[in-house]
């Protein structure tokens, strides 16, 4: 399943945020290890099968509710995200019709679900580049992040002050007029990063040499030209999950 580029949603309200976590969280409860019937009487038994199958579609019917809420909304109107989210509820429901015993043997139902899963988790990161294309939130994002960080190596790693840097970590942030491009994409990569690496060494991925990129650093790509960097290095970062986010 694959994405192409669309532009960004246009907010990140904590409304829309609380919407698409709520829809995040019925899934990952569905897809809890499953508790299936100890008894082949309980898995044939009609009255059983008919709880089942009830849950299921009360189960299936609120997510559909959330998921047709969530593409009307302006925000992804318009966005590939929406259509791949959409598409997902449709394979969903087809394969819940063939699974008449609602036991889901083959998996194909929790499968089905494991992908919508996934195009939900995009769209909540999707709501974090968002926020992060804003300098100003980048800043204060960056800087928190790495916190245990020498302020000196942040600053150089931001193209800022050291003195801007500080305040950034006091969440003081004003109007960033210096490297705002700049800014947002180390931002953009310290989010990619933060969950895999420590904050040394995020720092150290910037300054690592790539066969890629002719034996350049990332840091060298950026201090180079910024909007050329850019899509190497979130490609880079996002290693495989990268068709998933635009």
């Amino acid at each position: 399943m694959s994405v192409v580029a669309e532009p960004s949603p246009t907010t990140t309200g904590d409304g829309l945020r609380e919407r698409i976590e709520a829809l995040e969280h019925d899934l990952d409860a569905a897809l809890k290890p499953y508790d299936e019937p100890s008894t082949r009487d309980l898995r044939n038994d009609p009255v059983s099968r008919k709880r089942r199958v009830t849950e299921r579609d009360r189960w299936f019917e609120r997510v559909r509710g959330e998921i047709l809420g969530l593409a009307r909304d302006p925000v992804w109107r318009d966005h590939a995200l929406k259509v791949e989210l959409l598409l997902t509820l449709e394979d969903l429901r087809a394969e819940i019709a063939l699974d008449d015993d609602a036991l889901d043997e083959a998996w194909k139902v929790r499968y089905a679900m494991k992908i919508m899963e996934d195009v939900v988790r995009a769209m909540l990161r999707q709501l974090d580049h968002s926020a992060i294309d804003d300098p100003a939130f980048a800043a204060r994002f960056v800087a928190e992040e790495l916190r245990s960080v020498e302020v000196g190596e942040v600053a150089k790693l931001l193209g800022a002050t050291t003195k801007s840097v500080q305040n950034w970590r006091r969440g003081r942030v004003e109007q960033i007029k210096r490297n705002p491009k700049r800014i947002s994409l180390v931002g953009q990569l310290v989010y990619e990063l933060r969950n895999s690496w420590e904050p040394h060494g995020i720092l150290l991925w910037f300054d690592r040499s790539r066969e890629q990129f002719d034996q350049r650093t990332p840091r060298q790509l950026i201090d180079a030209d910024v909007a050329d960097a850019a899509p190497k290095l979130l490609s880079l970062a996002r290693g495989g999950r990268a068709q998933l986010d635009v």
